[in-house]
């Protein structure tokens, strides 16, 4: 029954060095940075994959601490489609802006006044 009792005394050789924690968090990160930007490109249109860009950059950093190379593919890659995404969804949104602005300048602007006046018309003749 002893041995189901926990003694409060960890086992030494489960414990990871500083160096090796990081490695496995920026590791965690960097999936998590490449899953995060691509889902939101589908999500939210790439408008906040800016946020997996953000992991990325969290992710190479404790990396580059721990002298670890492992997933920093998915680390790099979920800069870059984080910000490509973001960056190609902002430019859309000015340009579709711009463009609906456009358009409605160039729409004959005394279409309200012909609208009341007309209004005016048929209500008094009554």
């Amino acid at each position: 029954m002893s041995e189901f009792i926990p003694s409060g005394e960890a086992n030494p050789a489960s414990q990871l060095s500083p160096a090796e924690q990081d490695a496995k968090s920026g590791s965690g990160l960097a999936i998590a940075s490449f899953v995060t930007s691509l889902a939101l490109v589908f999500l939210t249109a790439g408008f906040f994959s800016f946020i997996g860009a953000i992991l990325g950059h969290v992710s190479l950093s404790q990396l580059k601490k721990a002298g670890s190379n492992q997933n920093r593919g998915l680390a790099v890659s979920g800069v870059i489609i984080g910000w490509v995404s973001t960056a190609l969804a902002w430019i859309f949104l000015i340009g579709f802006i711009s463009l609906v602005v456009g358009a409605a300048s160039a729409v004959d602007s005394n279409w309200w006044d012909d609208l009341m006046n007309e209004f005016d018309q048929n209500y008094n003749s009554y």
